[in-house]
């Protein structure tokens, strides 16, 4: 299951919407959040994947988040 997250300047953020594939949930993320960068987090394994969403400015403005 994979989840569009999105700050809205709370430390938690808002769920977007949560989709079966990676695919999906970039297409997704491209076309409701402005973001240039797609960044993978430090501590990525087999069961959590993390991947940040970053302006021009490499700040955080939602994540995409794989949950096992």
């Amino acid at each position: 299951m994979w989840e569009v997250w999105i700050e809205d300047h709370y430390i938690q953020g808002r769920l977007l919407k949560t989709f079966e594939n990676k695919e999906a949930a970039v297409k997704f993320a491209k076309k409701h959040i402005k973001y240039k960068y797609l960044a993978p987090h430090r501590h990525n394994n087999k069961k959590k994947k993390e991947f940040f969403l970053e302006d021009e400015n490499h700040m955080p403005v939602g994540m995409i988040i794989k949950r096992p």
